[in-house]
């Protein structure tokens, strides 16, 4: 880690549209915390890959190579490392023979809490370069089926080499739009994992300019209309009495709450959000009230407030289950991510549907 970044330096060095909103999306400590821990820099993490090791062996390795660590309380098999950078570790022979996968420690929470047990049918939406569809796999046990999906054909050849580096056997890769998966495999998944393209705010550090070049309310814009692609079809994909966890890397609402917010409406009676029963440390809950004059014109006109959501000149509020939605504010250890977990409480395919269900997806 290099050295800090204080509030002002964050708010002075990110781009002033993106600094500006934040302050009116999160007025006071929040937007405080957010540009702190965007400037704090991060350490690196990793998690063993008990397909290969168990946890005890890879520490007593790492101690043996000079690696200084820390436990992660709510994860037996994460590790902070105090004293090493992402490339020193993949020197080790350790990182090359599949021992380990470096990953953040918010990355690791969607598999966590997807209620992953052996012989379930898994779909990962958008999995290169596939550290979910590992953790997954690593959770299942190599046990049952895993399609590993991704549109794009660079990402897909890393998620290949990474799903045989770690050992995982049970992950069909393809590739295609994530959002026609639903419409190819009607409710066909036990559990639905939808780790969602997205501006990427959370990823931020403001040492590295290369992580925040490209941002822009136009990408904001773009990423949220993407989501509602693939959280459709993603919902439809996952059998009735399924879970879903939908999660991204970024604070714009319009690619949280917002998405949420019109998936309950969509599905109204057929999707419930479900409280994720993980103890975090500094995770915070959904937000369901943001200022009107902040947010992306057309992003809200979905919200006609049969699902408990409204919009008025100052305000936007949305429905009160997006509070059982957790946000995790970036740190010395964790990008900013907001993470939901949705049941599937009844079909959302019916024979008599089906030709306006067809028409929709074209």
């Amino acid at each position: 880690m290099g050295q800090p970044y204080s509030i002002g330096q964050a708010a002075q060095r990110l781009p002033a549209e993106f600094v500006k909103r934040l302050r009116q999306l999160f007025p006071g400590n929040l937007s405080d915390m957010i540009l702190k821990g965007l400037g704090s820099g991060r350490y690196t993490t990793l998690r063993a890959n008990t397909l290969k090791c168990d946890i005890r062996s890879l520490m007593n390795e790492l101690r043996r190579s000079g690696i200084k660590f820390e436990r992660v309380p709510w994860y037996n098999d994460a590790l902070v490392i105090k004293n090493a950078r992402e490339r020193d570790i993949e020197g080790l022979e350790l990182y090359k023979n599949g021992y380990l996968y470096l990953q953040n420690l918010s990355s690791m929470i969607p598999p966590l809490i997807l209620d992953l047990s052996p012989g379930q049918k898994v779909l990962d939406m958008a999995a290169a370069p596939g550290s979910k569809t590992t953790q997954a796999a690593m959770i299942m046990q190599n046990q049952g089926y895993i399609l590993a999906n991704d549109i794009n054909p660079v990402r897909i050849e890393k998620l290949k080499y990474n799903l045989d580096l770690q050992g995982v056997r049970i992950a069909q890769v393809s590739m295609m739009d994530g959002a026609l998966l639903g419409r190819s495999n009607p409710e066909e998944f036990d559990r639905v994992l939808l780790d969602a393209p997205c501006s990427g705010e959370g990823t931020f550090l403001v040492g590295d300019p290369g992580t925040y070049r490209s941002w822009s309310l136009k990408l904001v814009k773009r990423s949220a209309a993407l989501q509602k692609r693939l959280l459709r079809s993603a919902i439809h994909a996952l059998k009735p009495g399924g879970i879903l966890v939908y999660s991204t890397c970024t604070f714009s609402p319009e690619e949280n709450e917002m998405n949420i917010a019109w998936a309950l409406e969509k599905f109204q009676g057929q999707i419930e959000v479900v409280d994720i029963p993980l103890q975090l440390p500094r995770s915070l809950k959904g937000i369901r009230t943001f200022p009107s004059s902040a947010v992306i014109d057309n992003a809200s006109q979905t919200l006609t407030g049969e699902s408990g959501g409204h919009r008025d000149s100052r305000e936007i509020v949305l429905p009160p289950d997006v509070e059982r939605c957790i946000r995790i504010p970036p740190s010395e250890t964790m990008e900013g991510f907001f993470i939901c977990k949705l049941r599937k409480i009844a079909s959302v395919i019916s024979w008599s549907s089906l030709p306006a269900l067809v028409k929709d997806w074209s």
